[in-house]
């Protein structure tokens, strides 16, 4: 993910999930220094939690479970910070990611990941002095899931609900009642959109605390009210309570971009919201384009001419340095496409966030590294190099800046893959 902030997310679809399943071939060395090192943290809590998971649970605590703890470990978080993370994740998440991924298994087909992997995880450097922060994101999946007694994953629904409540007690519910109720119309029939999820669930994993945030799909509504995703997104956050039209001229400037792209509809995947006040949550509109050449991304990051600044103009140069490296497009003209992918989830997704007051939204770009790059070891070179003149140089002799360097990630990433 980018923006004109230099905040970049990598995403762990080809990375991460590759522990599990891998979804690129890597071609990396073999003598990776901290290969299979898995944290004390991470045992400690298998010591304390392990006879309470099932063979699903414990599956998953052993795949993403490692994952987690070895980045929590290299993006620097405290002992105890990684021990109240894992607990979490070894009593919240696991239990709740469907039967194993083992061959033969008929798992639900998550539209997490193009592999269904029901978890994705992600490092995200911020800017300045802040340190990394690493967040996941799940579809919560029912071990009856697909089957006559749970078609549509409903079961493990209003479980996790009560689950998130009870250990995370400041979790504000308001937006996310009213929009699961307004997006659920019609989920009893099957979703054009090509696959069945109704509702993902994502952590921030914050030093002191962790933040919820939640996405929903419109295509359920959208079907049942023979209206466009865009028309149904666009009024459920018009009816979501603290909603006023004097305080939704970002959404309105998005609204003119959409309208003037008419021609080439924009899809429309979800919407995503931050489970806190709602004056402070924010609001995110995903939309996917199967145009695909650099022109079109600075179409799409400006809304077509209507957000421009000094920031956002420095960041589309540097994006376009991170685009050629990652997809080899050096020397090649703006408006040349990727090479074509039908994919479900090619082409290019976009974010356009935005809270109640604001006066114009940002936006940002998932850079679509599943279908476009090489391999994991040329993503991770690309990253760091990009990375590198953030930190003005990787020579730092604090923890700190040691775990703000590329090489923090590549030591992770070393390890998991």
């Amino acid at each position: 993910m980018f923006h004109e902030k230099k905040s970049v997310v990598v995403s762990s679809e080809a990375l991460i999930s590759g522990f599990l399943e891998r979804a690129t071939q890597i071609d990396r060395p073999s003598t990776s220094p901290v290969a299979h090192s898995i944290p004390v943290a991470w045992h400690q809590i298998d010591s304390e939690r392990q006879r309470t998971l099932n063979e699903h649970g414990n599956y998953w605590w052993k795949s993403s479970g490692q994952a987690l703890a070895i980045l929590l470990d290299n993006a620097g978080y405290s002992y105890a910070a990684r021990l109240r993370i894992l607990d979490f994740f070894a009593r919240c998440i696991a239990p709740r990611l469907g039967i194993a991924n083992e061959p033969g298994a008929e798992r639900w087909k998550s539209f997490m990941t193009d592999d269904h992997n029901p978890i994705e995880l992600s490092w995200d450097w911020h800017t300045g002095s802040q340190p990394p922060q690493i967040r996941f994101s799940i579809e919560p999946v029912g071990e009856e899931a697909g089957t006559a007694k749970d078609p549509r994953n409903e079961l493990v629904a209003g479980e996790f609900v009560g689950v998130v409540l009870k250990d995370l007690p400041a979790t504000n519910l308001q937006w996310f009642y009213h929009f699961k109720s307004y997006f659920g119309l019609g989920v009893g029939h099957h979703s054009p959109a090509g696959h069945q999820t109704q509702i993902f669930w994502a952590f921030d994993l914050g030093e002191k605390d962790l933040t919820g945030k939640a996405y929903f799909f419109p295509e359920y509504r959208a079907r049942a009210t023979r209206k466009t995703n865009v028309q149904v997104i666009c009024e459920a956050i018009e009816a979501a309570p603290s909603c006023t039209s004097s305080e939704l001229s970002a959404l309105h400037t998005f609204q003119d971009f959409v309208r003037e792209h008419a021609k080439v509809p924009l899809e429309m995947d979800m919407l995503a919201i931050d489970l806190v006040e709602p004056s402070q949550s924010r609001l995110k509109i995903y939309i996917r384009t199967r145009e695909t050449s650099f022109e079109s991304v600075r179409e799409a990051m400006t809304l077509g001419g209507r957000l421009s600044n000094s920031n956002l103009d420095t960041g589309l140069q540097r994006l376009r340095h991170l685009w050629d490296s990652l997809f080899d497009q050096q020397g090649v003209p703006d408006n040349a496409p990727l090479p074509a992918s039908k994919h479900r989830t090619g082409g290019i997704l976009y974010n356009v966030e935005f809270r109640l007051g604001s006066k114009a939204p940002k936006v940002k770009i998932y850079m679509p590294v599943r279908h476009y790059a090489q391999n994991d070891w040329q993503i991770m070179n690309a990253v760091s190099d990009f990375m590198y003149p953030e930190q003005g140089g990787s020579s730092g002799s604090s923890q700190f800046n040691k775990r703000q360097t590329p090489l923090a990630f590549r030591e992770a990433m070393c390890n998991i893959l």
